[in-house]
């Protein structure tokens, strides 16, 4: 690890050493589960901004659920700042809210990645196409820690299902010189490849969807050969507690990023950029 330093280093080489760290590296805590203990690891990296890409998952103007609506409205401003404070430091910032890439048809941000990333490999990784994953062989005789056959609206009464999203929430701002935005894994994975950016993070909803199964997403970042990891404070699943196994929606959430964490990749929290408290939703009360 470029940050372990041997205790027998002089001053003089102790100090070169620091200097070969570029000042704006930056830290992240990265937080994942051995199984079948299982045990909590946590490794200390240092990374380069010009080698990490924040992608931002289906954060929609609107859902079908009330719920999920209500919480990406919460958890947006919070996401904002860490955005913000990435791109600010030469991180890549990726806009992908599924299914609405007509209504940024004339972005700047999406022309920007629209043509011309069609990597031969990446398309072979996912099939040919726009695939999504159904799991890594890491998950092969995992048990899926909740049940979201319903389609895991939390309401009363339940929200009818549709497709209200046209864009992404406007509290997320993209900025049109520097970001890009597409819900193309190919596109997405052909850039990343391209530019040499191997630290991937993603946030956004739903955690136990489209976050782990979007041809973008963690699976297939995976499956790129990438640095996947999930900001586990800005994300949601969804998942209704009156369904397996029967805990709050919160609570609900933690289990599927514990399972991320022991199966697919690690996590980390927005702390490591904001140097702030981790987001918390209101009335999630778990100590």
């Amino acid at each position: 690890m470029r940050n372990s330093i041997p205790i027998f280093l002089s001053l003089q080489a102790f100090t070169a050493l620091s200097l070969s760290i570029a000042a704006d590296d930056f830290t992240v805590n990265l937080r994942n589960k051995v199984v079948p203990d299982p045990v909590v690891q946590q490794d200390v990296r240092q990374w380069k901004p010009e080698e990490t890409a924040i992608i931002i998952c289906d954060m929609w103007n609107e859902h079908w659920c009330k719920g999920a609506t209500a919480r990406v409205a919460e958890m947006a401003p919070t996401m904002n700042k860490v955005i913000t404070i990435a791109r600010n430091r030469g991180v890549t910032i990726i806009h992908a809210p599924s299914d609405t890439m007509k209504f940024y048809a004339v972005s700047p941000a999406r022309q920007r990645i629209q043509t011309g990333y069609n990597d031969p490999e990446i398309r072979r990784i996912l099939g040919g196409r726009d695939n999504w994953s159904q799991g890594l062989p890491s998950e092969q005789f995992a048990k899926w820690p909740v049940d979201q056959g319903d389609g895991g609206c939390d309401c009363e009464p339940t929200c009818k299902q549709g497709s209200p999203w046209q864009r992404q929430i406007e509290t997320l701002i993209i900025d049109e010189e520097k970001d890009m935005i597409s819900d193309s894994g190919i596109a997405i994975g052909s850039y990343l490849k391209e530019k040499g950016i191997k630290n991937v993070i993603v946030m956004g909803v739903h955690t136990n969807m489209c976050v782990v199964g979007r041809p973008f997403g963690l699976r297939q970042q995976v499956r790129f050969g990438n640095n996947a990891v999930l900001m586990r404070d800005l994300t949601d699943s969804m998942y209704n507690s009156k369904r397996w196994p029967h805990v709050s929606h919160f609570e609900g959430t933690r289990r599927v990023i514990d399972h991320i964490e022991k199966y697919i990749c690690p996590t980390i929290t927005s702390t490591d950029f904001t140097g702030e408290l981790p987001f918390r939703f209101q009335g999630d009360d778990a100590e």
